[in-house]
């Protein structure tokens, strides 16, 4: 892989591109977080061992996603690392209660992404409006 000021390249046996950009830039970070996605005790452990962050998905009972999160953080302490700066991220609905955040921050989340469910891009923003007004977020 090669870092030039075009972009970066690769070319590999599953992957070939060649100055590959990505707009728009994280503004004012040092440090660009790496959250592992995946709903194994591989993608947990490889979360803890290199991870800034797990995103699990997939419909994984509430005693084996606690499993995995409890995994993940024993296998950041192996590999010397802080379990608490392990970030969690869920995904849920945009029309997300705050009785259910709650409930997800009680079992570690520490970040949910929703995403609008319209098709019309004004019932879209309304949607974001709404979301932001439930949580205090609009400014």
């Amino acid at each position: 892989m090669g870092r030039r000021r075009g972009g970066v390249s690769f070319h590999g046996e599953f992957f070939d591109f060649e100055d590959l950009t990505c707009y728009p830039k994280p503004y004012g970070v040092t440090h660009l977080p790496i959250h592992i996605g995946g709903s194994s005790r591989a993608a947990a452990r490889r979360a803890g061992r290199r991870g800034d962050g797990w995103f699990p998905g997939g419909l994984l009972s509430p005693d084996e996603r606690r499993a995995q999160l409890d995994l993940a953080h024993a296998t950041a302490v192996e590999a010397g690392r802080d379990p608490a700066a392990l970030e969690h991220t869920r995904w849920a609905s945009i029309e997300v209660t705050a009785e259910r955040v709650e409930a997800l921050a009680a079992e570690g989340v520490t970040r949910i992404v929703v995403g609008a469910s319209a098709e019309d891009p004004a019932e879209q923003r309304a949607q974001m409006d709404a979301f932001a007004e439930r949580f205090q977020l609009a400014v």
